[in-house]
């Protein structure tokens, strides 16, 4: 049964980190559009998501370098500002 548990958790695992990754692609194309809400938005979802992932720290480490490239990504242009 634990090792049953274990996969379960190792596969939930997994699909969350597809499902942060699709949310970072989903910020940067939101951003693309100017939709700076929407994309910070999908940041925080993503953020939300990785909190519950049990997943070694080198794996965690890959993920918030993802969502830090995301971030930058989503920078507001001064222009926009203007």
């Amino acid at each position: 049964m634990n090792t049953a548990l274990a996969q379960l958790r190792a596969k939930t695992d997994r699909d969350l980190v597809v499902l942060i990754r699709r949310e970072l692609q989903r910020s940067k194309a939101e951003a693309a559009e100017g939709r700076w809400i929407h994309a910070v938005d999908a940041i925080k979802r993503a953020e939300a998501w990785l909190k519950l992932t049990d997943l070694t720290s080198a794996e965690q480490a890959r993920v918030e370098r993802s969502i830090a490239s995301a971030r930058e990504a989503i920078e507001i242009p001064e222009a926009a500002c203007a």
